[in-house]
């Protein structure tokens, strides 16, 4: 008798687990527990982002869910910045840098348009931020959102914070660095730590470092200027493309759709930021550009002797003309005017 009671019990206990896992949400169920997956949400000034909707947990579709306020975290009141348009450039077709190498035909896929600094995807909570955002103070804010169903429609005050934060206007993807090549059998010569980053905070190598500033009101280029140790500007024809092959590697021409060729530098026009642009980074080489400088314009190059940063770094000098072979990778998140100055440690002929 014990062990048919004890069977039956069980048999009872596994159907009723039967029926509770097989019970049915109601329809137009709202849960308390609608939730975003990240907490905080990281957002970049200025620079276009789309987040992931919310999880429902078991709440019944179709939704429809908008933008209650944003507040400010530490005060509470509400930060009028993130409803206030205005005016930036959007595409009305795809931008394609294969194609689109000429600003008559980049003009004809874009547009200026009012903006808010960001919206919410009705149906899935979706928040997308547009370069409108630029205008918003950094710092975080609580989101709060409405979401409603058949069945009614809830609250949801702080479901997560918004942390707006300064974009880096440009970042390097490898430390810049020139190797040296003899022109009279194009044998390469490499010294020690010609790859290294010295000090990444001021963006200098083992042979070289980098100065960018940006004028956010000026036009999308980015002007690249190199000079040499004694701060004496080597002229934009110097600038020559690195042979591969049959062919060249890239330059930031390649990805520019014009590129404008000066006495002491080289203007690259693009067509939006972030360039160069994503499709790149899938390609051969991806953004990385490849400089040469002959040696008609290279009297001496420095080559680091004792190597010991921050404590001890030291140079020797190698007095013959080589052929520079210069390497350095950099993206732009943001438009505007870059001025991209590049100083070698190496000395530029007189006259040249």
């Amino acid at each position: 008798m014990k062990n048919i009671l004890i069977k039956t019990f069980s048999i009872l206990f596994v159907g009723a687990l039967t029926l509770a896992g097989c019970s049915k949400v109601d329809v137009g169920y709202l849960s308390d527990n609608i939730r975003y997956g990240s907490n905080p949400i990281t957002v970049e000034k200025g620079v276009f982002k789309i987040v992931t909707g919310v999880i429902p947990d078991n709440s019944t579709p179709p939704f429809k869910i908008s933008i209650l306020d944003v507040r400010n975290k530490e005060t509470g009141l509400r930060e009028e910045a993130f409803f206030q348009e205005s005016e930036i450039t959007v595409w009305k077709e795809r931008y394609d840098p294969r194609t689109d190498t000429t600003l008559a035909l980049i003009d004809a896929k874009r547009e200026k348009q009012k903006s808010l600094p960001f919206q919410i995807i009705e149906k899935s909570g979706q928040l997308m931020f547009t370069q409108a955002s630029e205008n918003i103070p950094t710092g975080d804010y609580l989101l709060d959102i409405v979401v409603e169903n058949s069945r009614g429609k809830k609250e949801y005050k702080g479901i997560t914070t918004l942390q707006i934060k300064d974009p880096l206007h440009f970042e390097h993807v490898n430390a810049p660095y020139y190797t040296l090549v003899k022109p009279e059998d194009g044998s390469n010569v490499r010294y020690a730590h010609d790859v290294d980053w010295f000090d990444i905070n001021n963006q200098e190598s083992g042979t070289a470092r980098f100065k960018i500033t940006r004028d956010a009101s000026g036009p999308n280029q980015v002007i690249l200027k190199v000079y040499d140790k004694h701060g004496n500007v080597f002229p934009g024809k110097a600038l020559q493309r690195r042979p591969d092959g049959n062919g060249f590697l890239n330059t930031m021409s390649t990805f520019a759709y014009k590129t404008t060729v000066t006495d002491d530098a080289v203007i690259h026009d693009y067509a939006q930021a972030r360039f160069p642009d994503v499709y790149w980074d899938s390609q051969v080489n991806n953004i990385l550009c490849y400089y040469r400088i002959y040696d008609e314009y290279i009297e001496s190059a420095d080559y680091v002797d004792v190597w010991n940063p921050p404590y001890e770094v030291s140079y020797k000098t190698d007095p013959r003309p080589y052929i520079l072979q210069l390497r350095f990778g950099l993206k732009f998140n943001l438009p505007g005017t870059y001025l991209v100055e590049m100083h070698l440690r190496a000395t530029k002929k007189p006259g040249s």
